[in-house]
């Protein structure tokens, strides 16, 4: 068995290849990347050929070609190969090794690979959500513009049909009405856009059951469900809940040491886009009765907005788990859970 380690980059890629006791067969540096070069350059290795990548910004095209091209091929997560084996020396040639031989003594933290269909749902939903941050951002510039003017606005939605209409009538310095105008045609054109791509979005969840059951959950519609299910994949991936809401970003760091054990915040790890659809879906479900409002509230007052809106998100993302894996509605699950919970205690009243 040969074991090839490939550091990907934008505009090369450097390779190694380790035979099973670890010994170096090959290594190229700075090959151009592309597919046929480098099936070139692996053809004289041998077979059975193991290949292993980082998932950087380019290692979905590379994967799926060489997979197609009969390759085993895994892919690792950065941060724990740099944490696994920590090199003073840090070179593309010794990160290509490294990545070897890490294949080679099965140590290679593999990430999970979303099949094609999943990565491109993936693309189409968060491609929507880049064009309504977008719009934000324009909106939010427009707002600055007039606030620079110390132009008060009438209504509350600037953006509404009497807002708009204000907008345009408004008395402005002409560099600055020349800069609204043009961002007001650009919010237009990506309204035109985002509507566009909601009518696919509520078409795509029609046809999904499992978009259907993630939609009985408050605040969570038809691009929600859809961006749940493309970011989490198959929930059989996933052994507990807690495993889930880790993937999701949203369990904090603990350190333990000496008997004492401390807590620190989620950090910037785990898939930022379950993060951010947990943390929306609760700006609507701290709103209404339910044990999602109830951790909010006890958390609020105890250890302030921030902690208490991340652990309102984890206990959702744990119901998330628990009703995919039963396929139950949001409702349906919190009844079962609720009769689990009576149960006990009425036992124990029954025998007192």
């Amino acid at each position: 068995m040969y074991y090839v380690g490939l550091d990907l980059h934008k505009k090369y890629i450097t390779g190694c290849v380790l035979d099973s006791q670890g010994a170096v067969v090959a290594e190229q540096r700075r090959l151009p990347p592309v597919l046929e070069t480098l099936l070139g350059w692996l053809a004289p290795v041998g077979q059975p050929v193991a290949v292993a990548l980082e998932a950087t910004l380019y290692w979905a095209w590379l994967h799926d070609r060489l997979t197609a091209a009969g390759y085993q091929v895994a892919v690792a997560h950065p941060q724990q190969v740099k944490l696994i084996c920590h090199a003073r020396c840090k070179t593309d040639p010794v990160d290509a090794r490294k990545l070897a031989d890490l294949l080679r003594t099965d140590l290679l933290p593999a990430i999970w690979i979303p099949d094609a269909a999943t990565r491109a749902r993936r693309t189409l939903l968060r491609g929507r959500a880049w064009v309504v941050r977008t719009r934000t951002r324009v909106k939010a510039r427009i707002q600055a513009y007039l606030a620079a003017e110390n132009e008060r606005v009438p209504v509350s939605d600037l953006f509404s049909r009497g807002g708009r209409a204000w907008l345009a009538t408004v008395a402005l310095p002409p560099e600055v009405r020349q800069q609204v105008d043009r961002l007001v045609a650009l919010v237009a054109h990506l309204d035109a856009q985002i509507a566009e791509q909601d009518r696919g979005v509520r078409e795509l969840a029609q046809a999904t059951p499992e978009a259907a059951l993630l939609q009985t959950i408050p605040g969570i519609g038809p691009f929600g469900a859809l961006l749940l299910l493309a970011e989490i994949g198959t929930i059989a991936r996933f052994g507990s809940s807690h495993e889930l809401a880790a993937y999701a970003g949203l369990v904090p760091s603990t350190r333990s040491s000496g008997g004492k054990t401390a807590h620190g915040s989620v950090g910037p790890a785990g898939s930022a886009w379950l993060k951010w659809l947990f943390v929306e879906a609760v700006q609507t479900l701290k709103r209404q009765p339910g044990p999602v409002r109830s951790q909010y509230e006890r958390l609020l007052r105890a250890k302030g907005k921030p902690k208490a809106t991340v652990a309102a998100a984890r206990k959702l993302c744990c119901y998330v788990y628990w009703m995919m894996k039963e396929g139950r509605s949001y409702d349906d699950w919190l009844r079962q859970r609720q009769q689990r919970e009576v149960r006990p205690i009425q036992a124990v009243a029954s025998v007192a």
